[in-house]
């Protein structure tokens, strides 16, 4: 039974990344338009929350980090650039990538994985420090 939980929780998150990263792909490179944002933002969050339970510990790490960054710039603290646009297509990738191999770690994608944790954890840093 938790297996068939799990491949749902698999396939309807793949559906999402899927349809976000065709979103994220349309848009233009400097900007992203506040819909396309907040999809970003649910999307991780939806992550975030669900795949622990599915075994997928490392995807509710880099899932918070890059929701965590979304909020700080739905609030205005930051801009989106493109340099966030093209990191949050990388995570999506690595997210599908992981989805893909039905597993939680993937060796050749530990050190991209924290890579993008640790820039959108420096965005959530930078906007802690403009608001003190």
């Amino acid at each position: 039974m938790i297996e068939r939980i799990r491949h749902i929780f698999i396939n309807e998150t793949s559906n999402d990344l899927c349809l976000l990263k065709k979103e994220l792909y349309q848009t233009n490179h400097s900007e992203l338009p506040n819909d396309i944002a907040e999809k970003v933002f649910r999307t991780m969050h939806t992550i975030k929350g669900s795949s622990p339970m599915f075994g997928f510990d490392s995807l509710s790490e880099v899932s918070r980090s890059v929701e965590q960054a979304y909020r700080s710039l739905d609030h205005g603290k930051s801009k989106i650039n493109e340099i966030i646009i093209k990191k949050t297509k990388d995570v999506v990738a690595l997210i599908e990538e992981v989805l893909n191999s039905k597993e939680d770690h993937l060796p050749n994608s530990e050190d991209e994985r924290q890579a993008l944790i640790d820039f959108f954890n420096n965005i959530n840093r930078l906007n802690a420090q403009t608001n003190d």
